[in-house]
């Protein structure tokens, strides 16, 4: 028997198709009902956001109650019928989310405990994590963006 696996080649897509997939992909975005996600990445995480959802990160971000920022480290971006993904980024000037830091805060005590037998040392700490809590507001994608991006020059 032979332990060589068969090799299948990718498919070359014409630049008809391409534009096709590309104009399919500009409608479903300019549409406003549809609701989009993202992978974006912060604080060396990946969280998975759509419109209106809260995530919490668990370092003290220099930002004030109130701030509204802009992510532009997005990993994917994509909704029910299609999805961009980067390599390993997508380009800011194609995607943007946008957040608004809602809360500062800590997070509950935990006991930390550490005994040392035979010597009758006991330590016992309360340690509480700084949070900053983002509220994600909206995923904008580009069209115009779209319409350039991977075509054949």
């Amino acid at each position: 028997m032979s332990s060589r696996a068969a090799v299948v080649e990718p498919e070359v897509l014409n630049s008809e198709r391409l534009n096709a997939v590309r104009s399919k992909i500009i409608e479903r975005v300019s549409d406003t009902k549809k609701r989009l996600f993202a992978v974006v990445y912060i604080n060396d995480r990946q969280f998975k956001v759509s419109q209106d959802d809260i995530i919490h990160l668990h370092h003290n971000v220099p930002l004030d109650v109130g701030d509204n920022i802009k992510l532009e480290k997005v990993l994917l971006v994509g909704g029910s019928e299609f999805s961009l993904i980067g390599r390993p980024l997508l380009s800011p000037d194609t995607v943007t989310v946008n957040a608004t830091v809602i809360e500062k805060t800590t997070t509950s005590p935990e006991l930390d405990y550490t005994m040392v037998n035979h010597k009758k040392i006991q330590i016992m700490k309360w340690l509480s994590k700084e949070l900053t809590v983002l509220r994600i507001n909206d995923i904008v994608v580009k069209p115009s963006a779209l319409g350039t991006e991977g075509k054949d020059e």
